[in-house]
């Protein structure tokens, strides 16, 4: 018997979960209750024919799925073996384009029906379905009696398809069904031979991949090699195979071509070269003098976020090499177009929306230079990797319990997990964070608990997490943590008692959208304060922290008196201006952002008191460098008392100055009256 999409998903997420709540199973799956009791009575119907202990659901607050059940999930005796594939209409899609690109004989009609198993019509319209989806990839499904059902298109489009389409099918709990089901008819090499040789290039080259990638190039190399046997090849202008010919990673492609007995191509072995790269961490050679044109973009993409974010970082040569890090490969990826998925794209733009779009702007120059195109999805991880820095705890609280997390999604997603954990739970610390094969060197019995983005089998107690969780996902996971580690019933009280309580004392007029508020109180309540507490801009910039002058004898004079207000108003004290001059004197004018416009800042431990902004316009400029450049006329001070409070004035502030007819403005006005309306006008933007 097998099991359908959709009770598999739901399964998957009670194991993951392992103590939850119905209403936080029905939030997390986004079906309803008669949905997700239909779906649980299948799959306890399923346990049952595979003899094992049912799921109780009923007249329980929580969930809890047999250990049984568990350990045969954990050792994959649940996968889907079934000899019949069931494949939904989204999955359809994607396996027709993959079937097509492996063919290697003409493909018809016949063939199709048997291997989707639907009907000659059905096989039809999902050609054209298919057809309107990859479009924009400039890829289309044709028909002719010579060749049958093939791809046209070029070979590197293609490929550029297939690896998006593979992106969105490892989401499917069953892929490694479908895949093998796809992959049946070849005589090729499996994934498990390149799993294991890539495993071996890493360790014998001295290369670290980027774990939560590699199964997803794993599986492109088994229809790679395919594609390859069938002379299906790219090409490369010969400056590009002679300039990747210089790398190191074109003797480690050999090895992969030798090993799998790929046929020899110069074009090729330029292209596999590539993805390595791109699935390869930046390594920074130490013994080398000079660093190359990527390193130093990051360099000066740590300081200019610094001066956007309005932060100092305490060690910020350990901030600039864990972005290059990430940077390398993401920087082959966007110019050879390699997709990546990031699932948690939309969270980062709502949760993190000041942040990202100041990281959408300082990469706005850095793509123009280096000729390429960022996506949203590169923009978000980079975003994630800042996030994670600014979300770092300034106190380390006393804890009981030991904490390692395991991720393999790469160095700022660790930050993020780490320091989410430790906001949610004071008795536990993250004493580690590691991928999943450092994992399996490690002793784990040194930890009283292992957080882990992806499944794990482990003696100790384990739980699955994401790098940004909703407030369902969190409230499931401190179920589960505090029952499991500390013998707490973590019961809270359920947003149907407290909608029953409301109405004993009031008149509800939306019970709906109430409900809708209250099941994200619990956690929202804290993100929600902060975000009322960040102050707008017209909140910093007002009467008495605005400054009008003719001219001043230096730019340190300049800092002086910009401060001055928030001397006065004791937001920060005078070793905060001595920090500002001397952070200048040592790295240079990195504050002044653009003609005319400074942005001095300091860390919040030089003396900042409380949140807090100052502007001062001059009429002549003062100059931040010896040989008169750097001239500014418009200087904001920012006092921040953390990395984050003072973001969204700030974005505010970004916004306002990237129109260059406001910073006219600001330098020709008359009087305060016009600057202060215009610091209003641009304080109500989200």
């Amino acid at each position: 018997m097998m099991l359908d999409k959709r009770p598999s998903i739901v399964l998957e997420q009670l194991i993951r979960s392992q103590h939850i709540t119905l209403q936080q199973l029905m939030d997390l799956t986004q079906l309803s209750k008669r949905q997700l009791t239909y779906d649980l009575e299948k799959l306890n119907d399923w346990l049952t024919a595979e003899q094992l202990p049912q799921i109780l659901y009923k007249g329980t607050q929580l969930i809890r799925v047999p250990q049984e059940v568990v350990q045969c999930y954990q050792k994959k005796q649940l996968i889907q073996n079934g000899q019949q594939l069931v494949l939904g209409e989204e999955d359809r899609l994607l396996f027709l384009y993959l079937y097509l690109f492996i063919r290697e004989e003409p493909v018809s009609s016949y063939h199709l029906t048997h291997v989707l198993q639907v009907s000659k019509n059905t096989v039809v319209a999902d050609i054209k379905r298919a057809n309107k989806r990859i479009n924009p990839f400039l890829v289309e499904i044709r028909y002719t009696r010579q060749n049958g059902y093939h791809l046209r298109g070029s070979e590197a489009d293609k490929r550029i398809l297939v690896q998006n389409h593979l992106a969105k099918m490892l989401q499917n709990p069953a892929f490694p069904t479908i895949v093998k089901h796809l992959t049946a008819h070849l005589k090729n090499v499996t994934a498990k031979d390149v799993q294991d040789l890539l495993q071996t290039m890493e360790k014998d080259f001295g290369l670290q991949f980027v774990e939560e990638r590699l199964d997803h190039f794993t599986y492109f190399l088994v229809l790679y090699a395919c594609r390859l046997r069938e002379g299906k090849t790219v090409r490369f202008h010969e400056d590009e195979i002679l300039n990747m010919k210089q790398d190191a990673m074109w003797g480690v492609t050999l090895s992969v071509f030798e090993k799998l007995q790929l046929p020899f191509d110069e074009n090729e072995v330029c292209y596999f070269s590539i993805h390595l790269l791109a699935l390869s961490l930046g390594q920074i050679q130490q013994e080398s003098n000079t660093r190359d044109l990527l390193y130093r973009l990051c360099e000066q993409l740590v300081l200019d976020f610094e001066n956007k974010a309005a932060v100092v970082f305490e060690r910020r040569a350990n901030v600039v090499r864990t972005l290059y890090q990430h940077m390398r490969p993401a920087y082959y990826r966007m110019k050879y177009r390699i997709p990546i998925h990031n699932p948690l794209l939309q969270q980062i733009k709502n949760e993190h929306q000041e942040l990202y779009l100041i990281v959408q702007e300082l990469l706005q120059p850095v793509g123009d230079l280096l000729n390429i195109v960022i996506p949203e999805e590169e923009i978000g991880f980079i975003t994630i990797h800042f996030g994670a820095l600014l979300e770092k705890p300034t106190q380390q609280m006393p804890r009981k319990k030991r904490a390692l997390v395991v991720c393999p999604s790469g160095i700022s997603s660790s930050l993020m997990v780490k320091y989410m954990l430790e906001s949610l739970f004071s008795e536990i610390v993250v004493e580690d964070t590691c991928s999943l094969r450092q994992y399996e060197q490690k002793t784990a019995m040194n930890y009283d608990v292992i957080f882990s983005t992806i499944d794990l089998q482990s003696s100790i107690p384990c739980f699955h997490v994401k790098p940004i969780m909703s407030p369902t996902e969190k409230s499931a996971l401190v179920n589960g943590v505090y029952e499991t580690l500390f013998g707490i019933q973590y019961d809270g009280v359920s947003v149907r008692e407290l909608l029953q309580e409301i109405s004993r004392y009031a008149s509800i007029h939306d019970e709906k959208q109430l409900e809708n508020m209250l099941r994200t109180f619990q956690f929202h309540r804290k993100t929600e304060r902060r975000k009322e507490n960040q102050p707008v801009l017209q909140d910093l910039l007002y009467e008495d922290t605005v400054q009008l002058a003719e001219s001043l004898p230096s730019w340190q004079d300049a800092i002086a008196c910009v401060a001055k207000p928030l001397l006065q108003n004791e937001s920060i004290s005078p070793t905060y201006v001595e920090a500002m001059i001397e952070n200048i004197e040592k790295l240079g004018p990195y504050v002044v952002i653009g003609p005319d416009v400074a942005i001095p800042h300091a860390r919040p431990e030089s003396g900042v008191h409380a949140v807090g902004m100052s502007f001062l316009r001059l009429k002549e400029p003062v100059y931040f460098s010896t040989n008169h450049t750097k001239g500014v006329r418009l200087l904001f001070c920012i006092a921040a008392i953390d990395n984050k409070t003072h973001l969204r004035a700030l974005s505010q502030l970004t916004k306002l100055l990237s129109d260059k007819e406001n910073v006219a403005t600001l330098i020709e006005s008359g009087g305060k009256e016009e600057i202060l309306a215009l610091f209003k006008s641009y304080s109500t933007i989200a």
